[in-house]
């Protein structure tokens, strides 16, 4: 997931700025860090923070964790 997450940092850059857009991580608890990695690179990578802006996606319900 890490990977596609960086090969498509133009789109993910877009939806992660789109209020339309609402990201669902499922899966193993241990993934967790490598895809929050890869939006902190697509954030950097086109001048944002992802430290400023996941309170954001959190605040507005549309970045949502299910790992077991």
């Amino acid at each position: 997931m890490q990977d596609r997450i960086r090969e498509r940092h133009d789109a993910v850059w877009r939806q992660l700025n789109d209020e339309n857009c609402y990201i669902y991580l499922c899966g193993l608890k241990g993934m967790e860090k490598g895809v929050d990695e890869a939006f902190r690179d697509v954030c950097r990578q086109h001048g944002g923070d992802w430290d400023a802006l996941l309170p954001l996606l959190r605040e507005k319900n549309r970045y949502h964790i299910e790992t077991y």
